[in-house]
């Protein structure tokens, strides 16, 4: 399809874009095929009963890959953002799985020519509204090709997502039937304003009044040995390989390349936004060019030194699954092992800059099962071994005695503002009863009631209630949830507490309904549309067995790493 744009590339050669949402990566290893070759009886699971095929799984997984590409400019396997936020590559290619099965079912086929237009929509300059076929050839051949992904893969994934927004759209419909009715009952609620007042209560006040002896102090801490419980640390052996090692040898794989500058220079242009002076203005490639090269040798020295790295594991993995392993290949390759001091499981060691699954992967560790998987951090990688476990440790009163005596204090003057707190909202609800205000009622107790400008159900900043360390979205709620002229019970945070009043609500004007109500309501079906679609996605997804069910899921989960480690 895409050949009909190049056989007229003369006319559409003034057409020139930027696709400023994939950002450019250049040193990566191209993915092998995961799931290897003919693997005779090997099974992926099943869907609606049926074997998974290993074909439409891989392909499954080549546009899970691609989707997260387009979206944050990394690979998944390559990025530690997908690992932070638990992207889960093999339950996204799964869903698409499902989602491709359905389009079959339902004969859903965006077409080459909707395709061809929405690879030209993506690679148009919003600026003069032109194609670029020179840009898209860059793309395949620097980002797709380089993953292992061809131009028809490339093809076939638009055509399943513009298949998906069809789908989408068929499930979606039931959220869309909301009559205008109902959507102007919606806006007016959503935009009615609560009009409020509040007395914050602060513990630091009461601390003053809390007394201290060695005898409540003892108590204390014998009611809460658990909070002064020193647990469960390990220690490790690592050996570690730093980017920065490689950066030399980084240098002069760039060196080596006759087309950098042409690279760094579509690199600049994918890119524009990212590279400012301090006032905002955009600079000229000239001036981004050191900082281009800089990004390149150090994505190129992180790929060294995970390839180092792998190497050295592969060493180590070769031998049995002890510390000795790890320290007996590091002496032969002249690595120098270190140890970490004790750490907890979800602080990790504090004297080295590790990845966020160190502590996890280290308690899996044991003196029978040693060895740990690569750690890829933000500035090297890591190998450990495990080395020491120390058990759970109560220390001596004496020991944390200026802790327990913070922590007392602490809880004592929470004691009392609650005490307090309970006390302003009997007063209040007495003082209303008599038709006085909250505000003299807080002031015969010696506080002070703050107004609190008008707000909706979708507020998200309320300045004078966070000024006080306050959660907007919690005051905002507990607003709503009374009804006017009612004072809420006394709500306990960290620092303190809070009672609020509802003087009113008031009501959204007409003509703001007038405004507002049309664009509203679209979005509102919108919405409903994608949400109904979502609800019929996540039931299809456990009625068709397709994640692993009890009678496959063992099978499935056998093959997971197979497919997309």
């Amino acid at each position: 399809m895409i050949g009909t744009i190049r056989k007229h590339s003369q006319w559409l050669w003034a057409i020139i874009i930027t696709v400023v949402i994939i950002s450019f990566v250049i040193f990566f290893t191209p993915d092998a095929n995961k799931l290897g070759g003919s693997r005779g009886e090997a099974s992926y699971g099943t869907i609606y009963g049926e074997p998974i095929k290993r074909d439409d799984l891989v392909q499954a997984y080549s546009d899970a890959r691609l989707g997260y590409f387009l979206s944050t400019g990394q690979w998944p396997d390559r990025d530690e953002r997908a690992r932070m936020f638990g992207f889960n590559l093999d339950a996204e290619a799964r869903q698409r799985l499902l989602l491709n099965y359905q389009l079959k079912q339902h004969g859903i086929d965006a077409g080459d020519a909707a395709v061809a237009q929405e690879i030209k929509n993506i690679f148009t300059e919003p600026q003069t509204g032109a194609f670029s076929l020179q840009r898209y050839d860059s793309m395949l051949k620097q980002h797709f090709a380089s993953a292992g992904i061809s131009e028809a893969g490339f093809e076939r994934f638009l055509k399943n997502e513009l298949g998906r927004q069809q789908l989408a759209r068929m499930f979606g419909l039931s959220g869309k039937l909301i009559s205008d009715k109902a959507a102007d009952g919606f806006y007016r609620r959503e935009n009615e304003q609560a009009l409020t007042e509040f007395v914050f209560l602060s513990s630091s006040n009461y601390l003053a009044k809390v007394k201290v002896d060695d005898a409540a102090l003892r108590a204390y801490h014998t009611n809460n040995l658990t909070a002064y419980r020193i647990p469960e640390r390990v220690t490790v052996h690592y050996v570690y390989f730093p980017y920065t090692n490689y950066n030399a040898e980084a240098d002069k794989l760039l060196a080596a390349n006759t087309n950098l500058m042409g690279l760094m220079e579509a690199y600049y242009k994918t890119n524009t936004f990212r590279f400012r002076e301090t006032n905002g203005t955009a600079k000229t490639f000239e001036q981004a060019k050191e900082q281009i090269r800089t990004e390149f040798r150090d994505e190129a020295a992180a790929r060294l030194g995970q390839q180092k790295a792998g190497e050295f594991a592969n060493e180590v993995f070769k031998l049995p699954n002890k510390a000795e392993s790890l320290l007996r290949v590091a002496v032969q390759k002249g690595l120098t092992v270190k140890a970490t001091e004790p750490f907890t499981q979800f602080e990790g060691p504090k004297s080295i800059n590790a990845p966020a699954n160190f502590g996890r992967t280290a308690f899996e560790l044991s003196a029978e099962e040693a060895l740990g998987q690569m750690l890829p951090g933000s500035d090297g990688v890591f190998l450990i071994a495990f080395k020491d476990r120390l058990k759970p440790v109560d220390p001596p009163f004496e020991q944390v005695k200026a802790k327990v005596a913070e922590d007392y204090r602490k809880s004592q003057s929470s004691e009392l503002t609650l005490q307090e707190g309970t006390k302003l909202v009997q007063a209040a609800n007495d003082a209303l009863a008599k038709g006085k205000s909250f505000k003299d009622a807080a002031k015969e107790l010696g506080h002070v009631a703050f107004e609190v400008p008008a707000f909706n159900r979708a507020a998200r900043k309320i300045e004078i209630v966070e000024d006080k360390g306050l959660g907007a979205d919690e005051y905002r709620d507990q607003a709503f949830a009374l009804a006017a002229g009612k004072v809420g019970k006394f709500q306990q945070t960290s620092t303190g507490g809070y009672v609020i009043f509802v003087k009113a609500f008031q009501p959204v004007a007409d003509q703001q309904v007038k405004t507002e109500l049309a664009e509203y309501t679209k979005s509102l079906r919108e919405n409903r549309a994608n949400y109904a679609f979502r609800e019929w996605l996540g039931r299809e997804v456990e009625r068709s067995g397709v994640m692993g069910s009890p009678k496959t899921g063992k099978a499935q989960k056998g093959k997971q790493n197979e497919v997309g480690e």
